[in-house]
């Protein structure tokens, strides 16, 4: 027993350093979607309000119609910390922890304490996992409060409070992240399908009501998130990015099929029915649905997004490629029932993303535990099998797991922590973060300091930098101010807006009084005795330019 709690502790603290490793400065800086959930966070703490104006929302105009459980789940954290870097990730970080834990509960029920142990292990140095808890993404804690639901419906059937945190769990989960939306009710009914057989449905739902009023509760929490996204229409960001309703999909659908048409031999009838925009979108679903289990996407390169593929390499190890099918063999002989669930489970994963995208880390993080699991499995199988044949051969084939384990396990933490941290600055907003420490440093130095929108997400990340006041920036987005033509943030002498490039420096020289001006990096060939600022990359970060005020710029 206290050999099995050492080393679940080893695990967990694993798990926890290296969520927590850097957290402050990998990635460096917060970009739009985690600035805008960290403000609204602060300012629904501040004011009730989000930073638009809107009293306690369900979804969140300024993320596309975003669920609300992240933020709602962040408060807590902005209290403690302010809108700051950690008060963003903490629920990312903390869901991913828990997701190890977890995972070793689940492991320990459906097989043996000490399998659990190996798949909370895989679990915490996973890449695609340890990816996912390093930044600020509700698909992450969807995926948690999913897990822990499903947790408390397994434990249902033993004692059936559990059955309550079951549907609320789900329920959480369903307004945390779009995708969930869809993938809780197609869960819900894989679990009623594999835990109660057809077969006495009514006498078993009799015998358990905390069940059925979990379900309802599980149904209600759908049908709202159906009734929100139709309601905000073209707002909600799902209704823009689907495939049915994307515009530059149609539009290539719409050339494609008239090119056919024309070329087309067959009779108009016939050309005409085999050339249609169902077709061409039944294809490109398609196409998007099996992309999540290209081994491009699961073991070599990844989904290509570094913000939440950092190191850029598949979600798996390689040799997790080989412990999947030995614990896929391994449920076939001895479990069926868990193997249909893992199996619906890895099919229904990818039904939602394929909705809107090919693969992609936060919208297939469902995928991830099935995978985890059997891994994990795969890799106890080895590790306990006993028979004569495989004696000799298993420290022959431990050690070459395990080098190559350790090849990939190098180069993963040297690109994760160590490369990618200076390399994908830019994709964080981290120019934007620079802007607004030289533009604190400064401020009091000229009468106007003028910050550039094409500094990407600036208006969004000065206040949470500054830490304004939230009703400051919900009167800004209400009634911003005007300069001439042209409409700005303003805070004290601060302003955030955009120029049109050749606009620039008449703009600066007809301003009374000094003035600062603070640009990205691409404003360079529109702007006169500038300074440069440069990023990581030597690329230029933002230039800046002054007009009077106090020549000794403090950069």
């Amino acid at each position: 027993m206290r050999k099995t709690t050492l080393l679940l502790f080893l695990v967990i603290f694993a798990a926890a350093f290296s969520r927590f490793y850097q957290i402050d400065t990998n990635p460096k800086a917060m970009y739009g979607d985690g600035l805008t959930l960290v403000y609204d966070a602060y300012s629904i703490l501040k004011t009730g309000h989000d930073q638009k104006g809107n009293f306690l929302p369900l979804v969140f105009s300024l993320g596309g119609g975003r669920p609300g459980g992240y933020i709602y789940a962040t408060i807590p954290f902005v209290a403690l910390f302010g809108p700051t870097i950690l008060a963003e990730r903490m629920v990312s970080v903390l869901s991913g922890i828990a997701i190890v834990i977890l995972l070793y509960l689940l492991g320990k029920r459906f097989f043996s304490e000490s399998t659990g142990l190996i798949i909370a292990a895989v679990a915490a140095l996973n890449p695609w996992e340890l990816s996912l808890s390093r930044g600020p993404f509700e698909s992450h804690f969807a995926l948690f409060l999913t897990l822990l639901g499903f947790y408390f419906f397994l434990q249902g059937f033993k004692n059936k409070f559990y059955f309550l945190f079951f549907g609320l769990s789900f329920a959480l989960a369903s307004q945390t992240y779009s995708t969930y939306r869809l993938i809780i009710p197609l869960f819900t009914m894989l679990l009623l399908i594999i835990y109660l057989p057809t077969f006495h449905v009514g006498i078993r739902f009799l015998k358990r009501p905390l069940l059925l009023f979990s379900l309802i509760i599980i149904a209600a929490s759908s049908i709202l998130s159906v009734y929100l996204t139709i309601s905000r229409g073209k707002e909600d960001r799902f209704d823009i990015i689907n495939i049915f309703k994307d515009p530059v999909i149609r539009s290539a659908v719409s050339q494609k099929i008239k090119t056919e048409r024309a070329l087309d031999n067959l009779s108009p009838a016939i050309s005409h029915t085999l050339h249609t925009p169902h077709i061409e979108l039944a294809g490109i679903l398609a196409e998007n649905y099996f992309s999540n289990f290209f081994p491009g996407f699961l073991f070599i390169h990844g989904d290509g997004q570094v913000r939440h593929n950092p190191a850029e390499m598949g979600g798996l190890y390689w040799i997790d490629a080989f412990l999947l099918v030995i614990g896929l063999i391994y449920l076939y002989r001895f479990d069926k029932r868990l193997l249909g669930l893992l199996i619906g489970w890895i099919l229904i994963a990818p039904i939602p993303t394929s909705l809107v995208g090919s693969s992609h880390a936060l919208r297939s993080s469902f995928l991830l535990p099935p995978l985890l699991i059997l891994t994990g499995l795969g890799l106890w199988r080895i590790l306990s099998i006993r028979t004569k044949p495989f004696r000799k051969s298993k420290p022959i084939i431990i050690t070459f797991l395990t080098i190559l384990f350790l090849m990939q396990f190098i180069y993963f933490i040297d690109r994760f922590y160590f490369v990618a941290p200076q390399k994908n600055a830019r994709f964080w907003s981290y120019p934007a973060k620079e802007a607004f420490t030289f533009a604190s440093k400064n401020q009091q130095k000229f009468d106007f300091v003028i910050l550039s929108n094409d500094i990407d997400n600036m208006e969004f990340a000065y206040p949470v930098y500054a830490k304004l006041d939230p009703s400051l920036v919900i009167a800004q987005n209400k009634n911003p101010a005007l300069i001439g033509e042209f409409k700005f943030f303003k805070y004290e002498n601060v302003y955030i807006g955009s120029l049109p490039n050749t606009r620039v420096m008449q703009f600066v020289k007809e301003l009374p009084g000094s003035v600062l001006y603070i640009g990205a990096g691409k404003e360079e060939p529109f702007l006169e005795n500038y300074r440069i600022i440069r990023g990581f990359d030597t690329l230029p970060d933002l230039v800046i330019t002054a007009k009077a005020g106090t020549p000794d710029l403090d950069i």
